[in-house]
């Protein structure tokens, strides 16, 4: 995510200082809240002649009436369709593609919009498109046409109108119950109106199951520190850095901005690095360093830029590099150990980089420029350190492309990275798991094609055919992600009940890729952010907006997210983030609807993550195969109101190499077992 830096005037509203006791402060951005619109539906699709419902949400404006366009035009006309003051769309004869705008009446520079598209054939589509249920268990499915839901819809259970006992029954509003017994089933929705038709896979099974596969070392690993969090260093003060790492976060990525660093040429001024770097290491962050952007004196002229003149490219790649490993060599000198991953700019995809030429080239060149400058200099200093990219905005696979197969560049990536924001601004009004307001925030990220474990199997498929030195085995890094890229709230990102599971499914979902063709797990999985206000935070004042404040003289107080990691990464809990392996096999796997497992070991313990993402309760027995220990206890954690972690000691039986324990798994929640010798 593009961070702002600038200098801070008093009362300006758009930025604040960070104050520590007895240093220069870094400045935090603290993105200046402003009006804005979101229309529902997006990306809406109908027949010639037929009419759609549009609706405009107003927020951070003293007025909430809106003027509806057409293409630009006024309640539209009859060759593009007409829209009337309350947002009813009435679509021409003739198919094509139509903007939707809406533009506030209190300040008419506040528009949003969205894309009509009048068509003869949409596009139908069921989902989810897989569910795992227990036995007489319930799924609602949902029937859209061009992502906007569908009234006109049959269904069928293995060919079965409504279903019936032995396969499972479906109402008319797409509510499944299964059967009794086991077994696999297809769900089936058919557009009445288009004959169009789409179906989904049931799996009815019973239980969870997870073989450790006696702890041999040979399944697949999962390295020490997966999750990180960004910008620890933007906290106020040692004590909340170390708030955060008593999450079990153990990584922090943070900049090192050499417009702060190198103010003049020729005479470094450390004191912008040192003292951010040295509470890292003191509250025990190892770092991943993001070397990025321009001195003043290093920049073109005249700068083309025209918000931040530091994203510009600098004029000389070679002396850029220089600055870059000059960087290298102060931490290995001064921070030995403290940083082994070093990543070149940010964002340069979407605006990050700014430059007349082509931003991809100009990348290249930047990269091919500093990464064999850095790496030269700390094989003088004898110290090994990885050097990656390209750092987008999202998985931008021509930048992946280009960056690992460029004879210039490929020889210098030791692991590549991007970012991964689920939702956008069309998603700040979609809920968690209804369909009232535009595709569930569940099923973007269940999405079997665009969520974020297919986005992960795209980048494997980049590595994979690149020329870098570790070929397939270059570490994938997802080194920013969070429910939406918007500094507004949404229904989920901070909510204590929907924030600890979206973070454990996404967690989960990104480990559970390597039962599903995946060669490896992520090399980092990390969190935006550990408070970037508003909205992105794990620790900040629990207020009625959970907007990630700090206010003044007041510790600020972990978030419901807070409580998934320290679950997950916690020695005192799940202890991922000590590295291991993960299992050899889960089941149920993540399969688009339903309770997902996660399950890996540690020298300490096995450990398995259990989510339940559904409104539905349910009884699991959990079978633990091969374990690895001859007698075991297990423990029982569980993420509690998004305020605290509660665990219980758990009954279990043995059979031979058979752990068995049973677990109440309730409505959206988040649950570890350790097991332990």
């Amino acid at each position: 995510m593009l961070a702002v830096f600038a200098t801070v005037f008093p009362l300006s509203g758009c930025y604040e200082y960070v104050t520590r006791a007895g240093q220069a402060a870094p400045v935090q951005p603290v993105q200046p809240i402003s009006g804005s619109i979101t229309i529902t539906p997006q990306s809406s699709c109908i027949l010639p002649a037929g009419t759609a419902q549009f609706s405009a949400q107003v927020s951070n404006l003293s007025g909430s009436a809106v003027d509806w366009f057409v293409d630009g035009v006024k309640g539209g006309n009859g060759a593009t369709g007409s829209i009337s003051t309350d947002g009813l769309y009435g679509a021409p004869d003739i198919a094509g593609s139509h903007s939707i705008q809406a533009t506030s009446k209190v300040d008419t520079t506040v528009t949003a919009s969205t894309t009509v598209n009048v068509t003869a054939n949409p596009g139908f589509d069921v989902s989810p498109s897989a569910a795992t249920l227990p036995p007489s268990g319930a799924q609602a499915f949902h029937a859209q046409t061009c992502g906007v839901a569908s009234s006109n819809v049959s269904w069928t259970v293995d060919g079965v109108a409504g279903g019936s006992s032995t396969v499972g029954t479906i109402t008319a509003d797409g509510v499944y119950t299964a059967p009794a017994g086991t077994g696999t089933h297809i769900v089936k929705g058919t557009d009445t109106q288009s004959n169009q038709s789409d179906q989904a896979i049931v799996t009815v099974g019973t239980g969870i199951v997870v073989d450790f596969g006696n702890r041999s070392g040979q399944q697949h690993a999962l390295p020490a520190g997966i999750l990180g969090i960004n910008h620890v260093d933007w906290l106020r003060n040692l004590a909340d850095e170390q708030l955060v790492a008593r999450a079990g976060f153990k990584l922090s990525r943070t900049y090192a901005n050499l417009q702060d660093v190198f103010t003049s040429k020729g005479h470094p001024d450390w004191s912008n690095l040192d003292p951010q770097l040295g509470d890292l290491r003191a509250a025990g962050f190892h770092v991943l360093l993001q070397i990025a952007y321009t001195p003043n004196w290093l920049q073109p002229h005249p700068n083309s830029c025209k918000a931040d003149k530091t994203k510009a490219a600098p004029s000389d790649m070679r002396v850029w590099g220089q600055l870059a490993a000059t960087i290298v060599a102060h931490i290995d000198a001064k921070f030995p150990g403290l940083v082994s991953d070093y990543e070149i700019w940010n964002e340069p995809d979407t605006g990050g980089l700014c430059t007349k030429a082509d931003p991809l080239q100009t990348y290249l060149k930047l990269y091919a420029a500093a990464a064999p400058m850095m790496k030269s200099q700390a094989a003088n200093d004898g110290v090994t350190i990885r050097v990656g990219g390209p750092t987008t905005a999202e998985l931008n696979e021509e930048w992946f492309r280009a960056l690992l197969t460029n004879p210039s560049t490929a020889p210098y990536v030791d692991f590549v990275s991007y970012h991964n924001y689920v939702g956008g601004s069309n998603d700040l009004a979609a809920t968690w798991d209804t369909y009232a307001s535009g595709t569930p925030l569940y099923q973007l990220t269940q999405d079997k094609s665009s969520g974020p474990a297919a986005i992960f199997a795209q980048a494997e498929t980049l590595v994979a055919a690149g020329q870098q030195p570790l070929g397939p085995a270059t570490p994938v890094y997802v080194d920013e992600f969070n429910t939406n890229w918007e500094f507004q709230k949404d229904c989920c990102r901070n909510d204590p009940t929907y924030a600890p599971v979206w973070n454990a499914l996404y967690v989960s979902d990104m480990l559970d890729t390597v039962y599903d063709g995946a060669q490896r797990a992520p090399g980092q999985l990390t969190y935006y952010s550990a408070n970037t206000n508003p909205y992105f935070c794990v620790v900040g004042d629990w207020n009625s907006s959970m907007n990630c404040d700090l206010s003044p003289n007041q510790s600020p107080e972990p978030y419901p997210q807070y409580y998934a990691y320290q679950l997950m990464a916690s020695a005192d809990y799940l202890d991922m983030n000590s590295g291991g392996f993960l299992a050899a096999s889960v089941a149920p796997q993540a399969r688009g609807a339903g309770i997902v497992v996660a399950a890996f070991y540690t020298q300490q313990q096995d450990s398995v993550l259990i989510v339940n993402p559904t409104g539905q309760a349910s009884t699991e027995s959990v079978a633990v195969q091969n374990p690895g220990y001859s007698s075991a206890t297990a423990t029982l954690f569980q993420v509690e109101n998004g305020n605290s972690i509660s665990r219980r000691s758990l009954e279990t039986s043995q059979s031979g190499s058979t752990i068995t324990i049973a677990v109440t798994v309730p409505a959206y929640s988040v649950l570890g077992i350790a097991i332990q010798p």
